[in-house]
């Protein structure tokens, strides 16, 4: 009964301190996208491509941004299905949600609203994603 109540212990005490814990710059977080995402740039400006054929998921990686805002801009060519962009800052505030699907507007280019600068997360939502696209971000005042 000791040995039991020592390991519930010590798997708690893990999982709160791994949820405790901030993601480094670039790591990936979430991969789940049954599509392709590349990363072609990383650092303080990372961009990349994304493709797909009716594919669903997320993708979502830490981002250092050093400064209050993003510049985001991202792109869609698709028959079909929609893709969301979402940013955290730091504090895990959400400080920008758009999405592009079909048939609309496909490309996004904008400002985030004001987030604690340090790491942030970068979630991509692809929802039965047929095509290609791009995406990137750049830290601004």
């Amino acid at each position: 009964m000791k040995k039991t109540k020592f390991y519930l212990a010590s798997i708690a005490l893990c999982v709160g301190l791994i949820s405790c814990n901030k993601v480094k710059n670039g790591e990936v977080i979430t991969d789940t996208y049954t599509g392709t995402v590349m990363v072609t740039s990383a650092g303080s400006d990372p961009g990349g491509n994304f493709t797909g054929s009716g594919d669903n998921g997320t993708y979502a990686f830490g981002w250092e941004n050093t400064k209050a805002k993003a510049e985001v801009n991202f792109d869609i060519t698709t028959p079909t299905g929609s893709v969301q962009m979402i940013l955290e800052d730091k504090n895990g505030a959400e400080v920008l949600n758009e999405m592009r699907s079909a048939g609309g507007n496909d490309t996004f280019s904008g400002t985030s609203a004001e987030g604690k600068p340090g790491v942030w997360t970068v979630t991509i939502v692809f929802t039965d994603f047929n095509g290609d696209g791009s995406y990137s971000l750049s830290p601004i005042d």
